[in-house]
């Protein structure tokens, strides 16, 4: 079969490591992507959950929920402590888009090892940049982009090591692997992909006593980075969520105990039904003709340097089980590994395609044949442009302040010492209870908010930034206390004054009375103020 260059052979000369053009494509396809993302970034906190913890950690270098992504908090540490730009929770989501970026770069140089074709590879590359859901992700603070860096920067540098067999490339990539570990624990889904690219390529790596030993003290180097959680949940830091209060308890912490039903907690019945759905998230990245030539890409590995074919489809299949049988309604988020490791196979599979319609070709004249694969060229470009035209509203986010307006109003209207009720799990407003004690933290806007926590739940830091509700109830009355969600059946035994912005938006609510014993209404501010607002109120 006729090949899109002469140079499709797995080892790779020192020459062509170091090739400029080669260097140049990476950082050519880093910064389309990295522009493209400024584009699209989000400007301030949010747009989940799980970002504003994030940027709630990394603001005052508490602990995360567990197992704790301490390299995650200590490179977002440096992020929001040392760039100047904008505010600290876009600074955050800016770590999500350089890791992205760099992503996109390593990418090319794994496509470009296992091509040996700079347009295949700049093709491979931009395909995973403006993949909708990778992109997406590239917009805004989350643990994806930084691992997928880590599951690229992995597997470029095993890659690297099959082809040359310097032995610095595998304790490269032993030590990329383990440190892995500290942003993403589902890292150990790819552990038959490192063992098998060392057993058939050098197992005296591992059999040998002292690249046995260096490799073990690369391992312990790398999870060093743990004892972050404990030594500093021991100092009550102003945010840790359920944070070990001693040594016995750090390791059901570390181990992601409070996990342990959910990671592979998918019956088998369903595996079919998660698979075909995942199916079809991979058809929304690459759509149905890049899917299908990620499949020849693959096959085309597996049948002429089955090695390397072996490689990936071990990296697919451990990151695709996982998935599969994640019971989490955001799954689908956790397929970013996936299209990372799909995304070069593509490239492997145009390069086929090219090919085999370079080989239909051959005889035919020369204008025929230049315009065949010229409009096959301009095709596979177009789908490349036309993804991004089509992804771009999609996923762009860069207008998206409302919580963070929102906040900033609602903290510009209320006093110092003030309390606020954290609403039901289940609702918008309990989202927006951590948005609003990001930014009185970050922006020192009523920096002694208090947050009340819901009842029978430990809340995500100590006092006096956060307490519990069987603590707090007993003294409400004592404080200017606000609410913000209206879905709350506390609230029945309470008046509530709506805090309005100036054009007329509720943005919350102030408690001002309560129910007393006797079944009046006891009110909590003063007489005068109690007069002026009754027209406004909103009675049990």
């Amino acid at each position: 079969m006729a090949r899109f260059s002469n140079g499709w052979h797995p080892n790779t000369t020192k020459g062509e490591a170091s090739s400029p053009s080669y260097n140049w494509a990476a950082v050519v396809v880093a910064v389309v992507a990295l522009v493209l993302y400024l584009h699209t970034l989000h400007p301030g906190v949010g747009p989940y959950l799980d970002s504003i913890e994030y940027q709630i950690t990394t603001l005052v270098l508490g602990v995360s929920h567990p197992p704790g992504y301490p390299l995650y908090t200590g490179l977002g540490r440096l992020f929001v402590a040392l760039l100047p730009w904008r505010n600290a929770a876009f600074r955050l989501n800016l770590l999500s888009a350089v890791c992205s970026a760099l992503t996109v770069a390593l990418v090319q140089q794994v496509t470009y090892r296992l091509t040996r074709s700079i347009l295949l590879s700049l093709f491979g590359a931009l395909s995973l940049a403006v993949a909708v859901r990778f992109w997406y992700q590239a917009n805004y603070a989350e643990l994806y982009p930084l691992n997928g860096a880590f599951v690229a920067a992995t597997t470029l540098a095993l890659l690297a090591w099959m082809q040359t067999r310097r032995p610095a490339l595998y304790f490269l990539s032993a030590g990329l692997y383990a440190l892995n570990f500290g942003v993403n624990a589902p890292a150990v889904v790819l552990l038959p992909m490192w063992f098998f690219a060392v057993l058939v390529t050098d197992h005296r790596m591992l059999t040998r006593p002292r690249n046995l030993v260096l490799t073990a003290l690369i391992v312990l180097v790398a999870a060093a980075q743990y004892l972050y959680v404990p030594l500093r949940a021991f100092q009550h830091p102003p945010f840790c969520n359920y944070c070990p209060e001693n040594w016995s308890e750090v390791p059901a912490f570390l181990s992601g105990r409070e996990w342990w039903g959910i990671a592979f907690g998918v019956q088998p019945r369903y595996y079919l039904q998660r698979w075909a759905d995942s199916g079809y998230q991979l058809m929304l990245q690459f759509w149905p003709v890049g899917v299908l030539l990620g499949a020849v890409g693959l096959w085309n590995l597996v049948r002429e340097r089955t090695r390397l074919g072996v490689l990936f489809l071990l990296g697919l299949v451990g990151e695709w089980f996982f998935v599969v049988t994640y019971d989490v309604v955001d799954w689908a988020d956790f397929m970013h590994p996936l299209y990372i490791l799909f995304a070069p196979l593509l490239a492997v599979g145009l390069g086929e395609a090219w090919g085999w319609l370079a080989a239909r070709t051959d005889r035919w004249r020369a204008p025929g044949r230049v315009a065949v694969l010229g409009l096959f060229a301009l095709a596979m470009a177009g789908l490349l442009v036309a993804t991004a035209i089509n992804n771009y509203p999609l996923v762009d986010q860069s207008q998206r302040t409302d919580w963070h307006a929102w906040a900033r109003d609602l903290l510009a209207q209320m006093e110092p010492g003030s309390w606020v009720l954290t609403p039901p799990t289940p609702t918008d407003g309990f989202v927006h209870s951590w948005a609003l004690r990001f930014v009185s933290w970050a922006e020192n806007r009523v920096p002694d908010l208090v947050i009340v926590y819901l009842p029978g739940l430990d809340p995500p830091g100590p006092p006096p930034g956060y307490l519990r509700w069987e603590e707090a109830e007993p003294h409400l009355a004592e404080h200017p206390l606000y609410v913000i969600e209206l879905d709350d059946e506390r609230l029945r035994n309470y008046v509530l004054l709506p805090v309005l912005r100036n054009d007329g938006w509720p943005l919350g609510y102030r408690v001002v009375g309560g129910r007393a014993a006797d079944g009046g209404v006891e009110p909590w501010v003063s007489p005068e103020e109690w007069v002026q607002i009754q027209d406004r109120l909103l009675w049990p």
